[in-house]
């Protein structure tokens, strides 16, 4: 090949290069490269920052991996360069210098992940309210190449309970709401009729729930207890009086298990009297119908090392005895 032919053949390979190159130039970018692939965060080390060799790439989603290596992502807020929330519990992700900060919304979980510029992305404000380690991970990339950057969130020290406020000026109520039944055995084991006392309130108590499902509201949940440690706090909580519920000073756990209290004594001393023929015995059934009470209350915390405030809102069940019935059996001979 003479000079003018090789000079030629270069020419034309520039040429397809630049229009190539026109035609979409991201075919050429260089790889974004992260500085590091693993994050460590705790209460003592809580912010980390991420270099990156180019501007190329975004944040494409968070998300976690379950026990059975199925993957979940995760959602939170997302807001805009000027600070403004542009999405609400959407899937997270940022747009280049558009959208660039990310509030994790998780039960036991709260993280930052901001995009401070087009090469560094800085994550704080972490929190862990699981008892173990949790591993979140970052998918970092573009149309071309993706990068997966584990987060693993250390547990934090639990939030202290500043006060609990009930509205107890407005409240549910709902008449014999459940039922429950409880069975009296009769045994006359002598040659005359015998009488029994019965009370038919005596193995039922008040029943109080700080945590249920509730199809017509959103309530407290038994991960957002985890704030406060395995040792629960103890609340004050409403009693009923005259029909209504008042506060009072009495307490109960701030737990997710249901928890009661006993009935008060002139429930407890009414009775019936059941008479059962020599040598025979009966059984009876007591149905007992619940009265619901539903109260609005709010939760008030702070984190000691943080300084962090959380609000909770819930719904206290009340389910308070109402009314009975007895089902006297046939009487049969003793076995």
């Amino acid at each position: 090949m003479n000079m003018k032919s090789l000079l030629k053949t270069i020419h034309i390979v520039l040429i397809a290069v630049f229009i190539l190159h026109g035609c979409n130039s991201e075919v050429f970018i260089n790889d974004f490269a992260p500085s590091i692939s693993e994050v460590r965060l705790s209460e003592k080390d809580s912010v980390s920052e991420i270099g990156f060799e180019s501007a190329n790439w975004d944040v494409k989603s968070v998300f976690f991996i379950d026990e059975e290596g199925v993957y979940h992502g995760i959602n939170g807020d997302i807001y805009g360069h000027d600070g403004n929330l542009v999405y609400k519990d959407s899937y997270l992700h940022t747009d280049g210098l558009e959208l660039v900060k990310l509030e994790v919304s998780h039960p036991d979980i709260k993280l930052t992940i901001e995009r401070k510029d087009v090469k560094h992305l800085v994550l704080s404000n972490s929190e862990n309210m699981d008892n173990k380690t949790k591993r979140i991970y970052l998918n970092i990339g573009n149309k071309y190449n993706s990068k997966h950057i584990s987060v693993d969130i250390e547990p934090s020290s639990r939030y202290n309970l500043d006060s609990i406020v009930y509205t107890v000026s407005s409240y549910i109520v709902m008449d014999s709401m459940i039922q429950k039944r409880d069975v009296y055995g009769c045994i006359n084991p002598t040659e005359h009729v015998s009488t029994f006392d019965v009370y038919p309130y005596k193995n039922f108590k008040i029943e109080y729930s700080f945590v249920n499902e509730h199809e017509w509201e959103t309530v407290l949940t038994e991960e957002q207890l985890k704030i406060f440690g395995k040792d629960a706090p103890k609340v004050p909580v409403p009693v009923i009086s005259q029909g209504s519920p008042v506060l009072s000073i009495v307490t109960l756990p701030l737990s997710a298990s249901v928890q009661t209290l006993p009935l008060p004594e002139e429930m407890l001393e009414i009775k019936e009297i059941v008479s059962v023929s020599p040598n025979k015995q009966r059984t009876c059934r007591i149905k007992c119908w619940y009265k619901y009470y539903g109260i609005w209350f709010k939760i008030y915390a702070s984190h000691p090392i943080t300084g962090e405030k959380r609000i909770l809102d819930g719904l206290l069940d009340i389910y308070y005895p109402q009314s009975y019935e007895i089902e006297y059996g046939e009487e049969t001979e003793l076995n």
